[in-house]
């Protein structure tokens, strides 16, 4: 995907466990997924193109059904703070606190017509 930094420094992103660094107002090709993508995500000045559907829900921008959220459990790019958060947003307050409890709330969210 197509990496943009807006800024007016030097600026870095981790893509399979390295940093790349882009130079102010400069694009550069990045292959990011998974945590790295997640993480570039968040810093405002990078613009960040050709991003599909399924990786751009990973980070928590949209809302989840419990279904994603159990995908999220699966994959293991995604921080378990990640995993929770997302859960919250399904359970509540009354979100457990291991992913075993956390993974059986959701299971029975997801089976509930």
């Amino acid at each position: 995907m197509k990496v943009t930094n807006n800024s007016k420094a030097l600026q870095g992103v981790r893509s399979k466990g390295r940093a790349v660094y882009i130079p102010p107002g400069e694009t550069r090709d990045v292959e990011l997924e998974g945590v790295d993508l997640e993480k570039a995500k968040r810093l405002r000045f990078l613009k960040i193109e050709g991003v599909s559907k399924a990786a751009s829900n990973q980070d928590g921008d949209g809302p989840k059904t419990a279904l994603e959220v159990l995908e999220m459990a699966k994959d293991q790019n995604v921080q378990f703070m990640s995993f929770k958060s997302a859960a919250k947003k399904l359970l509540g307050e009354k979100t457990p606190s291991t992913k075993d409890e956390i993974v059986a709330a959701l299971e029975e969210l997801a089976t509930q017509p």
